[in-house]
């Protein structure tokens, strides 16, 4: 018994404002649908008995034409081979009105599509297999009824669970998001080990235990989760045999922050030449200038920043500075805001024409109030 196994596509999610000269779109949410199609194409190469994917399809519960286009594009190439696709609802995907209904009331209409999205749970059978379904649930209550709704079928040979959201364990799986459920071990409360669990919420590829699996995402939402790979399971359970596939992204890179305590602009600015690299090219790349002067600060240029990557997609800065008074603001810095152009306009004028530090003072106390 074959199976793919994957999770969190976002379809939809757009940034940046970069445009896709090809398709006329945001080129971000061109790659997530890029990555999304090469699971649709290696599904159809391997050929697996079903696909499971473990929630989120979409960013939002209220997707676009074009996303919800693209979504039933691919699901509608498995449905013709024949592969049963079995899907849950994560909650990106989950309208908080319910009264408002929900795409995948349409998405189930489609041959060989199995969904469970209304907050309960739900099995499907699929040759020797027994697939359990637990989607995000809105409220807790719905979430620990469907739970307990939970019979294995012994009758199968094969017992396997999905469901989206934070596992309740030792270590963290949180995504930080308000309204993500936690799961607790169904193993350890019913007695009963399933042969897999498929999960869906986290965006990094985690094994719990060696059956109860994060497949992680197809591409990466934010640079909190640069450095983790994109991909999907393949699972063959009578060979017991389960595998991490990588399938491609757009690279994202974080760089090791800066101390810039000691530092010039000019000595900034070369030592960012050090981390420019030709891997970055295309990349999303976020840097860190650590404990930057105040007068250093207003010295710095976004535009030559830009130019030492001129080679990246997308380049992220993270300034923290310290303070006139010696202490560490830890909130990012936007070079190119309103106190900071100010303040560089104040210090080009001449000494003798105006009080300076006095409008200085008086002009970023009023900036920073209305901002």
């Amino acid at each position: 018994m074959k199976f793919i196994h994957f999770s969190d596509t976002h379809l939809g999610f757009s940034d940046y404002h970069r445009i896709d000269s090809e398709t006329g779109i945001n080129q971000r949410e061109q790659d997530f649908y890029n990555a999304w199609q090469h699971i649709i194409e290696q599904v159809l190469i391997i050929k697996p008995d079903f696909v499971i994917h473990a929630g989120d399809l979409f960013h939002t519960s209220r997707p676009t034409n074009r996303a919800i286009a693209i979504a039933f594009e691919g699901i509608q190439q498995i449905s013709d081979s024949g592969i049963p696709f079995i899907i849950i609802s994560g909650n990106h995907s989950t309208p908080k009105i319910r009264s408002t209904g929900s795409i995948f009331e349409s998405i189930k209409l489609l041959p060989n599509v199995f969904a469970a999205y209304q907050s309960a749970y739900e099995k499907f059978k699929i040759k020797n297999s027994v697939i359990h379904c637990i989607p995000h649930c809105s409220l807790t209550e719905e979430l620990e009824a469907a739970f307990k709704q939970i019979k294995p079928d012994t009758k199968s040979t094969f017992n396997i669970l999905t469901t989206h959201g934070s596992w309740a364990g030792e270590k963290s799986f949180s995504m930080g998001e308000f309204n993500e459920q936690h799961i607790q071990d169904p193993e350890l409360v019913m007695g009963f080990k399933f042969n897999y669990i498929a999960l869906g919420h986290y965006h990094k590829h985690i094994e719990i235990k060696p059956h109860i699996i994060y497949s992680g995402s197809t591409e990466r939402t934010s640079f909190n989760e640069a450095g983790n790979p994109t991909g999907f399971m393949f699972v063959d359970l009578e060979k017991n045999k389960i595998e991490y596939k990588d399938t491609p992204s757009r690279s994202m890179i974080k760089t090791k922050p800066i101390d810039c305590s000691s530092l010039s602009s000019a000595e900034i600015y070369r030592e960012l030449e050090k981390l420019s690299t030709l891997e970055m090219q295309d990349a999303l790349v976020s840097v860190h200038l650590e404990n930057v002067q105040h007068d250093t600060l207003i010295k710095l240029e976004n535009r030559e920043i830009d130019n030492i990557f001129s080679q990246v997609f997308y380049l992220n800065k993270t300034i923290t500075r310290i303070t006139t008074t010696g202490k560490s603001e830890s909130n990012s810095i936007n070079l190119g805001s309103l106190p900071v152009e100010f303040e560089r306009y104040i210090d080009e004028i001449k000494e003798g024409e105006i009080k300076k530090d006095k409008l200085k003072t008086l002009g970023l106390e009023y900036l920073n109030k209305e901002i």
